[in-house]
């Protein structure tokens, strides 16, 4: 009895166990790819183009929409240019949707699972970019590749090349900026209800993505959005720009000529150098900032902050050259002529070495000799004449520490700037 009832589970455990090793084997076998033999590939690719409208949406029921995934793969950001408004970049399209024509039976055809067929020879979603760069707004694809299908009527199309799109620039903070950059793709001569596409991933796939030397992808998006009747998926590429390379050549070099140029303050009024010095330090500035304009967003709307940073140090360099001939005229007038009282209340103002009075108390002198020696302790000394000279030397002190401080302020309210913008 209990021997007749083991036996229908043992049967069961049987055959569970010969599904198991088929299957083993199955996966130790190396595969076939395509089919058996050339014949059987050619027979369904023969089979299922036969009587195939291209012009069709592949769909039994015309009242339905064919739902197309999208995602972009990108490779490089091959080049970023402010002035043209152009964003070039390399990646490629995989682009996803099920045809309901082009389906066969696999075993019929010695296990042929999937084949290749030109593009052009099948229906696939045109597809053309919203933000070109180009004038000629062509659809993508059409350049002789394969669409892969499966069986089932999967169909599999990649596309790669080298896109180039418009990109509407913030370069208010250059160089500390950070740019949004979209490709957006729409489908043409579909609408919504006909074809929709939508991204299949979150994010642009940046496995094998290779970093820009100015900047940096900081994130990425993929978004769908309806333009009318039409359906368009976007990329974003949140790039970020390098600055270290306008730091070194650009700030630094501006900010030593301008560290140079107050030092024409120190040099001694009768050498004879100063308005040279002042005026070369001033044609270095100009030539320089001619030089590396070429590399600045060429742009009004919005007006970098640069471009008022680098305009407010031209015109600190030109002020000192006005003090410097200001400063050496004062110097050499005749110590006969009258002083102003302008002049008199600057000097005094600015001058450290303004007498003042000391009090004190003699209420405890007894004797003469004390009260003496407190007339003599609390006597003022002589203050020498105030000549011109000595107006040219304080006016000298006056604008070296004012350039000075005037140069690195501003250098300091637009780091200050720029950082909190980067941190908001």
């Amino acid at each position: 009895m209990e021997t007749h009832q083991k036996t229908p589970m043992a049967v069961m455990m049987t055959h569970g166990l010969v599904r198991f090793v088929c299957l083993i084997i199955l996966l130790l076998l190396p595969p076939k790819i395509d089919g058996g033999t050339l014949t059987e590939y050619n027979s369904v690719h023969t089979a299922v183009l036969s009587g195939y409208n291209k012009d069709a949406r592949p769909v039994t029921d015309q009242n339905n929409a064919m739902n197309v995934t999208l995602a972009f793969h990108l490779l490089t950001i091959a080049n970023v240019d402010e002035v043209t408004s152009e964003v070039v970049s390399v990646g490629s399209f995989s682009i996803d949707w099920r045809d309901e024509v082009i389906q066969w039976n696999p075993f019929s055809y010695g296990g042929t699972f999937s084949i290749n067929i030109d593009e052009s020879l099948v229906w696939k979603p045109p597809m053309t970019f919203l933000n070109p760069m180009s004038t000629n707004v062509g659809l993508l694809g059409f350049k002789q590749s394969k669409i892969k299908y499966y069986a089932d009527g999967n169909a599999y199309w990649n596309i790669a090349d080298r896109y180039q799109t418009t990109c509407d620039f913030d370069t208010r903070y250059f160089p500390f900026d950070k740019q949004t950059c979209s490709m957006k793709i729409m489908v043409w001569d579909y609408n919504k209800n006909e074809v929709l596409m939508y991204p299949s991933q979150s994010v642009v796939d940046l496995t094998h993505y290779s970093e820009n030397g100015a900047w940096v992808l900081a994130s990425t998006e993929t978004k769908f959005e309806l333009l009318g009747e039409n359906s368009v998926v976007v990329f974003n590429l949140n790039l970020e720009r390098r600055p270290l390379f306008f730091v070194v050549n650009l700030f630094i070099p501006v900010f030593v000529m301008l560290m140079l140029n107050t030092l024409v303050f120190i040099l001694p009024a009768d050498s004879g150098e100063r308005v040279g010095y002042s005026i070369t330090c001033l044609l270095a500035l100009a030539v320089f900032l001619s030089l590396v304009s070429d590399g600045l967003p060429q742009v009004s709307k919005p007006m970098p902050v640069i471009g008022y940073i680098l305009a407010t140090y031209l015109m600190i360099s030109g002020l000192i050259c006005v003090e410097t001939i200001f400063i050496l005229r004062v110097h050499h007038k005749e110590e006969e002529e009258e002083i102003s009282p302008f002049f008199m209340r600057c000097y005094n103002l600015f001058s450290c070495g303004s007498c003042k009075k000391s009090s004190g108390s003699v209420d405890n002198l007894t004797t003469e000799k004390d009260l003496e020696m407190t007339k003599v302790a609390f006597e003022i000394p002589e203050i020498s004449p105030i000549t011109w000279k000595k107006i040219s030397s304080r006016l000298d002190k006056i604008c070296f520490m004012t350039s000075l401080a005037s140069v690195i302020i501003v250098g300091a309210i637009f780091f200050v700037i720029v950082n909190v913008k980067s941190l908001s």
